[in-house]
């Protein structure tokens, strides 16, 4: 009884550090940072810059979508396609941007993403294609900041976290090659089994079909030509370029011009601490490792947090889209219940 009690205050304990350690590196800005500058800073930045990063970011989910249609319809025969296309991905895309505004974690939009999805092509190889989608992405940012510290000191301290988020998914991918090479067998002896009576069993029963179809629908991407696996990789790599262009506009809207390799690789390091589950959504120590960093190359911290709060202001506005599309998805649902 006891040790249910600690594992359920595990969550709690987690969530109260990542607060503790976004509200102190919050703190530690508000004191460090001269507001009244930063806020004229912004005031006179250039606003066709803004709007110039406002599309980047467009064009820069666009290539996330296309990646992610990829990985849908590598599960689906052709006929089943027209039903989950460019378009329809792209709206749940947003809604999942939106709705990661206020669920905890970075992966809470991904959950919504699946649960639409779900709806067409069955929640396994939902969330699978939006697993590996997020997978390709951190296999981007992984490589990117690994070539990048032969060339930046400032680089060589992160890496062991980088080695031990490198491994962690090597170990994953190893793994999920060894599920897929025991799916068939699993296959077969879960077809065989009898009909479970326990809602413990019944629940046991689908949690073991899911699993199937999830090694599915891995073994489906393991059988995609080269030219596929090419293109999921330069479709990851472009949304890391991306990232770092939206970046460049922002700094460019104050006269300011980084060089592109220095910027590519702090945005990318700057990507993967925020995705370290240390923080609440990023928030603190996204705003602090922009000053951190851009401090080396002589970035005023008034202007490098000015570009951090534009880029995720930017960011936030372009996820209202997904708020729009997803009142036009519950539109849609009351109106078949309707009828």
């Amino acid at each position: 009884m006891k040790s249910s009690k600690e594992q359920k205050g595990i969550p709690f304990l987690q969530l109260a550090i990542r607060i503790t350690i976004s509200s102190s590196l919050m703190v530690w800005l508000l004191n460090r940072i001269q507001w009244d500058q930063a806020l004229q800073i912004m005031k006179e930045g250039s606003l066709v810059y803004f709007v110039a990063a406002f599309i980047a970011i467009q064009l820069t989910v666009g290539s996330s979508v296309w990646k992610w249609q990829l990985l849908v319809h590598s599960s689906l025969q052709k006929t089943e396609r027209k039903n989950t296309s460019l378009t329809k991905l792209g709206r749940y895309y947003y809604i999942g941007l939106f709705f990661n505004n206020f669920l905890p974690g970075s992966v809470g939009g991904d959950v919504v993403r699946i649960f639409y999805l779900g709806k067409i092509i069955g929640i396994p190889p939902a969330a699978t294609s939006v697993a590996f989608e997020r997978l390709t992405s951190g296999a981007a940012l992984t490589a990117i900041v690994l070539v990048s510290a032969l060339f930046m000191e400032n680089v060589r301290p992160f890496l062991l976290s980088i080695y031990i988020v490198t491994g962690a998914v090597v170990v994953l991918f190893v793994f999920i090659g060894f599920w897929m090479k025991k799916g068939n067998k699993s296959n077969a002896l879960i077809l065989t089994t009898s009909v479970p009576s326990s809602k413990f069993s019944i629940w046991k029963s689908k949690g073991k079909s899911a699993l199937v179809k999830m090694g599915e629908s891995v073994g489906n991407y393991r059988s995609e030509s080269w030219k596929w696996w090419v293109t999921i990789l330069v479709l990851s790599a472009i949304f890391q370029f991306g990232l770092a262009w939206i970046n460049q506009l922002l700094f460019l809207a104050f006269g300011i011009s980084i060089p592109w390799v220095e910027l590519l690789v702090i945005i990318t390091l700057i990507s993967v601490i925020t995705m370290l589950p240390v923080s609440l959504n990023g928030i603190g120590v996204r705003e602090a490792s922009y000053v951190f960093f851009f401090k080396e190359l002589g970035v005023p911290d008034e202007l490098a947090v000015s570009v951090s709060l534009l880029f995720f202001f930017l960011v936030t506005l372009s996820s209202i889209f997904g708020g729009v599309f997803w009142l036009f998805e519950r539109r849609k649902r009351f109106e078949a219940i309707r009828q």
